[in-house]
C-alpha cells in the first residue's frame, strides 16, 4: 500500500500553476494540480492513458473535446487519453487530483512544476 496525504500536494504560485506528484509507479501517475483564479491550463492530450480527476477545493472550466463543463469541490471526470483536455478558467483557486493510467510513456508528465 502507498498511502499519502494530499494537503501536502497542495501548493499555490502567482506565477504558474504548480504539480506535486502524490504517486508513480510503472504503470499509474497519480499528483495534485493546482491553478489559481486567472491561470489556465492549455488544451492537450495524454496519448494512451485515460485520465480521472477529482476537484479537492476550488471552481474552474474545464473542457474535455468540444465539451466545457464548471467543475467544483467533489466533482469527478473521467476521459479518455485521446480526448483534448484544458482548463480555459479559474474560478477560484483550484486543486485537482489527477490519476493517469497506464502511466505516460513520456517522462513530462512525471515531472513536478
Amino acid at each position: 500500500m502507498n498511502l499519502k496525504n494530499l494537503n501536502e500536494c497542495i501548493v499555490f504560485n502567482d506565477n504558474q500553476l504548480t504539480k506535486k506528484i502524490a504517486f508513480n509507479d510503472d504503470e499509474v501517475l497519480g499528483f495534485v494540480l493546482n491553478l489559481k483564479a486567472g491561470h489556465t491550463l492549455p488544451v492537450h492530450q495524454h496519448n494512451d492513458s485515460a485520465l480521472t480527476l477529482l476537484v479537492l477545493q476550488g471552481s474552474a472550466e474545464l473542457q474535455v473535446g468540444n465539451d466545457v463543463q464548471k467543475i467544483q469541490k467533489g466533482t469527478a471526470v473521467m476521459a479518455k487519453g485521446k480526448e483534448e483536455f484544458g482548463i480555459p478558467k479559474v474560478y477560484e483557486d483550484i486543486s485537482l487530483f489527477v490519476i493517469l493510467s497506464p502511466k505516460p510513456s513520456d517522462p513530462k508528465f512525471s515531472k513536478e512544476i
